[in-house]
């Protein structure tokens, strides 16, 4: 059964209801949904700024860089270092670089803020009841899609339907809502709508905010029914500062402001400053450091671990640094031999040197993995952890010898950005006597046949899940929609269904230590390192905060 939550009376209906959560509500809220991390590195907006006429939201651009008084317009050149953005429609974004783009030309319902406090995005007010399971939204009038088409609580409705009837990676975040049909969302009238959970869903708020992995980040019916499908799937409508103006797949992402952006700064100025900003794909880490120091672009997303000090050396670049709340490891397919064999996956990890690994793959920037739970998760992050996977060469090779796969042949899928790592891996396989060959294939291909696994084995895991759940659910569950190495454990499941009803942190966190043992002495993965969130700006862009694998741009400006 599942474990019935102890402390919902931190949550009243009255802290929990609108216009503003204020920031000791908002931290009890994060650490129940287990996002707690966020309010020790969030050190600026993680949400648009959303200051209108009787909004009630009080202030809206709350960077750490005043408003320019003449420096608006202008296109921020930005780099991604990627090979393409297959993917912007949000509920079906699996890949993190994907979604720092997809946040800049979508809204969700309610935002959180820099001073930790929940405040309306779409949403300008809304009521708690019924002990926390009720949930009264009043959305904002004029707003309209980049379209033209008026926003209103039928597209919220559609939004949350779409993201649970099309059981997208979001959809486990509503898991606990009632069915939409039967009155789990209730439009109530054009700018009024209702969300019921069968229980108490405190941190549901948190969920509803616009970021990787929320629920109901929201999307445009009308364009969906006309474009299609696939066509919104890389050219999206949405209610933000930025619309697509176009998009080739593979070479450029251009996007335009939009002049009917709702928000404004504290000062009344209409967001977003700048008039637009071209992304362009970057595969090669070098050539992205490159690009920064000829200022060829403004800004790049990630900096690759290896071209770090170049960054750090360089005059006209600085270095932007948060913690990193991810995983990497090695992926193996087991559907395929030998990594059906758990004492071969076992072998396997044992003959890989994570230190050694690091230092070589990332130039010692990136701290090595005992499991899949990061440091930046202080509530739950423990130094010591089970040694199933420990470096132990003999171990492993007998292991191995005893599984029948030693000297066993298998090729490493990867993409030019992750050549460097995937080369660092087969050295250290190539010691063990493994006879490994590395596959490099582009971004579309890599993502398309991961997800059908088509590979033996990659180096791949959570990039930006500042929650535990994220990171494991999706991953480890039968049915999850990152379960690309074909895990099954019944206990796991379960587990995972436990933890997301114990919102007292202790409670949880004993019940995320149970699943992480089991996934450490299962090796799905073997867990190899946790990287820290780095990215890299030109001194003229002004106006970044930076909030981990969050790129938001609509207080950006360039001091030209």
């Amino acid at each position: 059964m599942d474990p019935e939550p102890e402390n919902e009376e931190e949550f009243t209906d009255e802290a929990l209801s609108g216009p503003v959560v204020d920031r000791r509500t908002t931290t009890a809220l994060l650490s129940a949904a287990g996002l707690g991390a966020l309010a020790g590195c969030t050190s600026g907006d993680s949400g648009q700024s959303t200051t209108t006429s009787g909004s009630g939201d009080g202030t809206a651009g709350e960077t750490d860089t005043p408003k320019p008084e003449t420096k608006q317009g202008g296109r921020l050149k930005a780099g991604w270092f990627t090979g393409s953005i297959d993917v912007l429609d949000p509920p079906y974004i699996s890949v993190g670089q994907y979604f720092q783009v997809a946040a800049n030309i979508f809204n969700g319902l309610v935002t959180l803020k820099k001073d930790l406090t929940v405040r309306g995005d779409l949403a300008k007010d809304w009521e708690v009841t019924n002990g926390g399971k009720t949930f009264t939204f009043q959305l904002r009038e004029g707003v309209t899609f980049h379209n033209g088409t008026e926003f209103t609580a039928e597209d919220v409705r559609y939004t949350i339907n779409r993201t649970i009837s099309k059981e997208t990676p979001a959809a486990p975040k509503l898991s606990t809502l009632e069915p939409v049909d039967e009155g789990g969302v209730v439009v109530e009238d054009d700018y009024t709508v209702t969300l019921n959970f069968e229980k108490a869903m405190a941190p549901a708020l948190i969920y509803l905010t616009r970021g990787p992995g929320r629920a109901a980040t929201i999307v445009c019916k009308e364009a969906i029914e006309e474009m299609g499908a696939e066509a919104y799937k890389t050219s999206p409508v949405g209610t933000g500062p930025f619309k697509v103006a176009n998009h080739d797949v593979g070479s450029e992402l251009k996007l335009d402001a939009y002049d009917d952006y709702f928000a404004t700064d504290e000062e009344g100025t209409q967001l977003p400053y700048l008039d637009g900003v071209d992304i362009t794909p970057i595969p090669e880490a070098a050539q992205v450091v490159n690009a920064l120091k000829a200022g060829d672009i403004h800004f790049s997303n990630l900096v690759p671990l290896q071209n770090v000090s170049q960054v750090e050396k360089a005059n006209e670049v600085k270095k932007l640094q948060a913690p990193g709340v991810n995983w990497l490891g090695l992926a193996m397919n087991q559907k395929r031999e030998p990594f059906a064999s758990k004492k071969a996956r076992r072998g396997i990890a044992k003959v890989i040197d994570n230190e050694a690994y690091v230092d070589t793959a990332y130039f010692g920037n990136a701290l090595p993995a005992k499991g899949p739970i990061n440091k930046a998760t202080g509530w739950v992050w423990r130094e010591d952890k089970p040694d199933d996977q420990a470096y132990a060469p003999e171990e492993g090779k007998q292991l191995l010898e005893e599984a029948g796969a030693d000297g066993a042949s298998f090729s490493i899928l990867t993409t030019k950005g992750s050549l460097r790592a995937a080369k660092a891996m087969r050295q250290q396989f190539t010691s063990a006597g493994l006879d490994v060959d590395i596959e490099q294939v582009t971004s579309s291909t890599y993502w398309d046949r991961y997800a059908k696994l088509d590979y033996d084995v990659t180096i791949s895991g959570s990039v930006g899940d500042p929650d535990p759940d994220q990171s494991l659910w999706n991953f480890y569950r039968s049915d999850g929609p990152w379960n690309w190495v074909a895990y099954e454990d019944e206990d796991v499941n379960q587990w995972l269904a436990d933890q997301r009803r114990a919102l007292d942190r202790d409670k949880r966190a004993d019940i995320l230590h149970k699943i992480e043992d089991r996934l450490i002495a299962d090796v799905p993965h073997v867990y190899l390192s946790h990287r820290d969130d780095i990215a890299a700006r030109r001194p003229t862009v002004k106006g970044f905060t930076h909030i981990p694998y969050m790129r938001n741009f609509h207080t950006v400006y360039l001091d030209e």
